[in-house]
């Protein structure tokens, strides 16, 4: 099996005076609209194009900067900025805001395992079009910020009771104009969302050891009747059907 190319990357010199240096090798980093390119890609969900860059980037490479004189750390260094330019765009695309921050934690846990520059690079190379693709698929197309921080809202807050006012607040609307606001943007009235949204977490939930009582607990039912109820008419089957199912 033939092994994949990795995208080429030169690291300055570290020198007392690297602006210097760099005017007279003519080699500098990277240059930011470069960068802007790339990552304005990530968070228009547009893969093809990512990976049009990332083949571009595998012909000339990459100059990027001397973080460390430990050749692991500078790439790992690296990778933590690499990573956390690509979460915050992919939310500014319409990723969830706890999913990108809770994956841009596990991928840097990750890179801090890792052993070799070209395991890291193999990495990121895979991490950007992973990412890429969520946007892709969660794009809010039209929502405006106002919604979006509703919705951010709700998914910190799923274990919680939720209420209009709260949310009213989040996004700076009358309670009346949310609820407008809101069914015209996303299709569903707000209680119908964060419902669709705890038992689409339930599912996750249903999947472990946690009974049925513990589910409808964690997820502010007001019974377990309720959380059964609610379950079934969102999915055509109870919560141990489900389970039964997995």
């Amino acid at each position: 099996m033939e092994n994949k190319k990795l995208i080429n990357i030169k690291i300055l010199p570290n020198s007392k005076n690297p602006i210097f240096n760099q005017r007279e090798t003519g080699v500098s980093h990277t240059s930011y609209l470069e960068e802007i390119a790339f990552y304005s890609n990530v968070q228009s969900g547009n893969v093809n194009m990512v990976k049009q860059c990332m083949h571009d980037f595998l012909k000339k490479g990459i100059v990027i900067g001397h973080l460390s004189n430990d050749n692991l750390r500078q790439m790992q260094y690296w990778a933590v900025c690499c990573i956390t330019m690509l979460t915050r765009y992919a939310i500014q695309g319409g990723l969830e805001e706890m999913t990108a921050y809770n994956l841009s934690d596990s991928y840097i846990m990750s890179v801090d395992k890792m052993a070799s520059a070209d395991e890291i690079t193999a990495y990121l190379e895979n991490i950007v079009i992973e990412v890429t693709t969520l946007v892709h698929e969660n794009q809010h197309n039209g929502y405006s910020k106002e919604i979006l921080r509703c919705i951010n809202y709700i998914n910190k807050h799923l274990h919680e009771r939720i209420l209009l006012e709260d949310l009213a607040a989040v996004s700076g609307y009358s309670t009346s104009h949310l609820s407008k606001t809101f069914k015209k943007q996303v299709g569903k009235n707000i209680s119908g969302y964060i419902v669709s949204k705890k038992i689409e977490e339930a599912k996750a939930l249903l999947c472990g050891d946690n009974s049925q009582e513990m589910i409808s607990y964690y997820l502010g039912f007001c019974s377990q009747t309720h959380f059964i109820s609610c379950f079934k008419k969102e999915c055509g089957i109870t919560p141990n059907q489900y389970r039964n199912r997995q």
